[in-house]
C-alpha cells in the first residue's frame, strides 16, 4: 500500500515532481513552440552527427544518432538542452535533501536538520533553484557550452550521494557517485580536477570514522565498493582513455602543445581589476565570454547582484550553525568545505590576480592536464553547491523561526523570487535570446547535390572544404556569430575553420590539415590544390557570408569549377 501511495504521489499532478518539470517548460516551451535549430556560440546541430570514437563526446553522440530515427534533430537538440537544465535543478534538489538528512549523531539525535514533511518539499524544491538560476549558468548556457553545465550538473549529484553515503555508510551509493562522475568527464575531461576536491573530503570524513564503519562491519564493502566505483568510470570512458594511451587522440597534442601562456590570458576570469575579479567569483560570474557581447551580459543589468546580497546572509549564517553545537563530523565536513571553497576561489582567479599568479602558474606547468582547464572561472561550479550547503542550513534553521513557521508560504514565494532574481533571463528561452532558425532551403539542397554527385563517383569518401576559413562565423540567416555549423548539416565529411581567432590567438587547435589549408589560402590557391594527408579535397563550398569576397580568387584558379550557386553558397569542384 505504500508503494503505491508513492506511485500516486509521483503522478499526482499537484505533485512537487512536476514542479520541476515546469520550472524547464518555463525556460524552453517556446522553443518548442517554433521549427528550426537552435544556434549558440559554442554549440550548434544541424542534420548530421559525426561519430569519433576517439572522442569524449562518441558514446552521447551515438545514443543521440540513435534517436535521431525518431525524432528530427531539430527536436533532440531542445530536448537535449531541456535534459541538461533538468539535471541541474533535479540535482539541485537532491543535494538539498542529502544536506537536511544529514543526521547529527553525536547529539543523538533521531531527526535530521528539518523534517522532510509536506512543507519541506517545498522548500527542498526552492533551494534546490538555486543551483539552477545563477550567473554560471546563465553565462554558459547563453554561449552555448552545454557540455560543462551537464558536468555541473552531473557534479551535484555526486556530492548528494558522497554526502549520503559518509552520512549511513552505505558504500553501494558510491556506485551512483562513479556513473555521474563518468558522464561528467564525457562532458567536460577537465571536471576531474573539479571532483577530486569532494571525493578528497570524503576520504578524509571515512578516515575519521574508520572505528564506526569497522564496528558497522562496513570497511570490507567500503574497499569493494571505491574499487567496483573506480571501475565503473574507466568502463564508460573507455573509448577516449584507449586512444589517449594509445596517442591516438589529438588531446593530449592540444593540451601539451596548442595551449599556451596567450590562452592563459585570453580565457582568464572577467575583471578590470583584481577586486572586481575577486567579486564576480564570489558573485559566481567572471565567465570570459560576457565580454564578446554575444548574448545579454548580466553584469551590465543594474541590481543584477541584489539576489546574492539578499541570500548571503543565509549562507553566512549556515555557516554559523554548521560549527555550533554540531557533531564532530560535521564540524570535519564543514571545515573541509570551506577549504575547498577558499581553494576553489584562488583557483578561479587563474593568472589575473598577481597574489596567486604564481600558485596557478606552477599547476598549469606541473600538474598533468590542468593546463586543459585554461578557464579557471570553472572552478565556481564548485563554488555554487557550497553556497547551496549552507544556504540550506541556514534556511532550514530560519524556518524554525516563528515568523516564518507561520507564514511558510509567504516564505517560500519570497525566497524563490529572491533566488530566481540572479538569472531572470533564463526564462523564456533565455528571455528570447534564442531563436529557432531553420536551416536555408539552399543548405538541403546543396546538401542533396553533393549527395547525388558522390554516389556517382567516390561516395563520401573525398572530404568536402567549407569556406569561409573561420571557426565562429556570422551568418545572415542566424542573424550572429554562432560555431560555423556546416560539419553537423552536410551528410559527407566537411572540412571547415579550426582558427578560433579571439584574444591574440588565431589557431591552436594543432591540427594538421588546418595548417596546410590555411597555408593554401594565405598562397592564394596558386601552388594547386590543396594537398592533405588522407582523404582529398574534391569539392569547396563558400558561403556568402562576412568576408566571402575575400575568397573570390577561387573563380580564377583553372583546377576549380564552379558548378552550382544559390542564393548563400558557391560550390566548386576540383578537377
Amino acid at each position: 500500500m505504500k508503494k503505491l501511495l508513492n506511485k500516486l504521489k509521483f503522478y499526482n499532478p499537484l505533485s512537487l515532481f512536476w514542479a520541476y518539470i515546469l520550472v524547464i517548460l518555463m525556460i524552453v516551451a517556446p522553443w518548442f513552440l517554433k521549427s528550426g535549430h537552435l544556434f549558440f556560440t559554442d554549440m550548434v546541430w544541424g542534420t548530421n552527427i559525426p561519430l569519433n570514437w576517439i572522442s569524449s563526446g562518441f558514446l552521447l553522440n551515438l545514443i543521440i544518432k540513435g534517436f535521431s530515427f525518431v525524432f528530427s534533430f531539430a527536436i533532440l537538440e531542445k530536448i537535449f538542452i531541456a535534459a541538461v537544465l533538468f539535471l541541474i535543478l533535479f540535482g539541485g534538489r537532491v543535494l538539498v535533501k542529502a544536506i537536511l538528512e544529514y543526521r547529527d549523531t553525536d547529539q543523538g539525535e533521531k531527526a535530521p536538520i528539518a523534517v522532510l514533511s509536506f512543507p519541506s518539499r517545498g522548500s527542498i524544491f526552492i533551494l534546490s533553484l538555486f543551483a539552477l538560476f545563477n550567473p554560471f549558468v546563465y553565462d554558459r548556457a547563453l554561449y552555448g557550452q552545454f557540455g560543462i553545465l551537464a558536468a555541473y550538473g552531473c557534479l551535484l549529484f555526486v556530492l548528494a550521494y558522497l554526502l549520503e553515503a559518509s552520512r549511513t555508510f552505505n558504500f553501494k551509493l558510491l556506485w551512483r557517485a562513479a556513473l555521474f562522475t563518468a558522464i561528467a568527464l564525457l562532458f567536460s575531461i577537465h571536471f576531474i580536477f573539479l571532483l577530486v576536491p569532494f571525493y578528497l573530503l570524503f576520504l578524509i570524513s571515512v578516515f575519521f570514522r574508520r572505528q564506526e564503519i569497522k564496528a558497522a562491519g562496513q570497511t570490507k564493502k567500503f574497499w569493494l565498493a571505491l574499487l567496483f566505483s573506480f571501475f565503473i568510470v574507466l568502463i564508460v570512458n573507455a573509448n577516449w582513455l584507449i586512444a589517449l594511451a594509445l596517442k591516438a587522440s589529438p588531446l593530449a597534442n592540444f593540451v601539451d602543445q596548442g595551449i599556451t601562456a596567450q590562452d592563459l590570458a585570453a580565457f582568464q576570469t572577467a575583471g578590470k581589476t583584481p577586486g572586481e575579479t575577486l567579486s564576480n567569483v564570489l558573485l559566481m560570474s567572471g565567465f570570459w565570454g560576457k565580454d564578446q557581447y554575444r548574448y545579454l551580459d548580466l553584469t551590465t543589468t543594474p541590481g543584477w547582484q541584489r539576489s546574492f546580497i539578499f541570500l548571503a546572509p543565509l549562507i553566512i549564517y549556515g555557516v554559523f550553525i554548521s560549527f555550533r553545537r554540531r557533531s564532530k563530523k560535521e564540524k570535519i565536513f564543514s571545515v573541509g568545505l570551506i577549504l575547498i571553497f577558499i581553494a576553489a576561489v584562488v583557483l578561479a582567479f587563474g593568472v589575473k590576480v598577481p597574489l596567486v599568479r604564481g600558485l596557478n602558474l606552477f599547476l598549469y606547468d606541473h600538474l598533468p592536464f590542468y593546463k586543459g582547464l585554461r578557464e579557471p572561472q570553472k572552478w565556481v561550479a564548485v563554488i555554487i553547491p557550497i553556497y547551496l550547503y549552507y544556504l540550506t542550513i541556514g534556511a532550514a534553521k530560519l524556518r524554525q523561526a516563528k515568523i516564518a513557521s507561520a507564514n511558510r508560504a509567504v516564505a517560500g514565494v519570497i525566497l524563490a523570487a529572491v533566488i530566481i532574481m540572479a538569472a531572470p533571463s533564463l526564462l523564456w528561452g533565455f528571455n528570447r535570446q534564442v531563436i529557432p532558425t531553420p536551416y536555408p532551403a539552399d543548405w538541403y539542397e546543396t546538401d542533396q547535390f553533393l549527395i547525388n554527385r558522390a554516389a556517382q563517383s567516390y561516395g563520401c569518401n573525398d572530404r568536402i572544404l567549407f569556406l569561409p576559413w573561420h571557426l565562429y562565423m556570422h551568418f545572415n540567416w542566424v542573424g550572429k556569430i554562432v560555431a560555423n555549423p556546416a560539419p553537423h548539416f552536410f551528410t559527407c565529411q566537411i572540412l571547415s575553420g579550426t582558427n578560433m581567432e579571439w584574444g591574440g590567438i588565431y589557431d591552436n587547435s594543432q591540427s594538421a590539415d588546418g595548417q596546410i589549408i590555411a597555408a593554401w589560402l594565405a598562397d592564394q590557391g596558386r601552388s594547386g590544390a590543396p594537398l592533405l594527408a588522407g582523404s582529398p579535397v574534391r569539392y569547396i563550398i563558400l558561403a556568402k557570408e562576412v568576408d566571402f569576397a575575400s575568397y573570390l580568387w577561387l573563380n580564377t584558379r583553372p583546377y576549380l569549377q564552379l558548378i552550382k550557386e544559390t542564393p548563400t553558397l558557391l560550390v566548386y569542384e576540383i578537377e
